[in-house]
């Protein structure tokens, strides 16, 4: 009788504990969200997750404050993205810098990107392109791997920091050109930009939305881009795989995540307003000033998916020598 009460009383306890985590999340959501920014206010990747965080709240019909958490090259927010309660109420916006980049240099990451986090959804991508001043006689792809080759380590290519995806990026053109360049690293892509435009060196490595403007201005001359298919914000420039290199596809990707645990349900339904949000005209307009290509993607298996692209980066990370700072 003791046992079958007992039975009979853990049974009961579950079909209430389910039933208040039911009703909890079919009330969702309750109270105000935050986003995670791992970036200071006012830069591309804020004025994104500035976007994204607005479409959520008129969609979810709560808050959805903006929490900048700058510093630690993005791992200081992703930490505490990572230990944030998993109900849904803390979600973080970020791109492959912290989710394969981190782990492909470092050793120790406070945080572990395929176990402690759930995938909400891809947000979009930014086209890397590689560039160099407007006085520069040398005006294609294949003039300057010629130059690379007569001249080892003496043309440079800059990029906006180590380990970045700027770096990563120089490092595969350089790997599959088959030439060797001097590897110029700034702090940030301001000074890069600005040394370029100076004529203080000859190649770069920056995303869309930092040549766009300078584009517009003649100052700089795009000579190919990373990604596999042409940028639409740069149409007449050619991609790298155009000009003989096929293996060369490497772009900034965007995503949020929540803390791992989340309850399916709250994922899904995220996901879903996350979806319907990244395919409204308003938000691809929004997206296209900045140079950010919308295109939401689920993940059907997340942890295969950092798996796989860390250990490209940690290939080429040996390869090109790059080194945490």
């Amino acid at each position: 009788m003791i046992r079958m009460f007992l039975t009979a009383a853990i049974a009961s306890a579950c079909v209430v504990g389910c039933a208040s985590i039911a009703v909890a999340q079919a009330g969702y959501p309750e109270k105000p969200l935050q986003l995670i920014v791992p970036f200071p206010p006012g830069g591309a990747s804020d004025v994104v997750g500035r976007i994204i965080a607005g479409e959520l709240e008129a969609r979810l019909g709560k808050p959805v404050i903006v929490l900048n958490r700058p510093g630690g090259g993005t791992t200081i927010a992703a930490k505490e993205a990572a230990n944030a309660a998993a109900d849904g109420y803390t979600l973080f916006a970020s791109s492959n810098s912290t989710f394969t980049l981190q782990h492909a240099v470092k050793e120790n990451v406070p945080y572990d990107s395929a176990r402690d986090f759930e995938p909400i959804g891809q947000t979009g991508t930014l086209a890397m392109v590689l560039v160099t001043h407007r006085d520069n006689p040398i005006k294609d792809v294949a003039a300057l791997v010629a130059a690379a080759k007569a001249n080892p380590d003496k043309l440079s290519l800059a990029s906006f920091g180590v380990a970045t995806i700027s770096h990563f990026a120089g490092e595969l053109f350089k790997s599959s050109a088959g030439v060797k360049m001097v590897h110029l690293p700034y702090k940030g892509s301001a000074p890069a930009m600005n040394d370029l435009m100076g004529k203080h060196i000859e190649y770069h490595v920056d995303t869309v939305i930092a040549i766009r403007p300078l584009l517009e201005s003649g100052t700089v001359r795009p000579l190919a881009v990373f990604s596999a298919k042409r940028s639409p914000f740069l149409p007449d420039v050619p991609t790298l795989a155009e000009l003989g290199y096929p293996n060369i596809d490497l772009v900034s990707w965007g995503t949020v995540v929540a803390p791992k645990k989340i309850p399916p349900a709250i994922r899904d339904r995220l996901a879903s307003v996350l979806e319907e949000a990244i395919a409204s005209p308003q938000v691809i307009e929004r997206f296209q000033k900045v140079g950010y290509e919308a295109g939401f993607k689920r993940y059907s298996d997340w942890p295969g998916f950092i798996a796989r692209e860390t250990a490209e980066m940690k290939e080429l990370a040996r390869k090109g020598g790059i080194k945490e700072e």
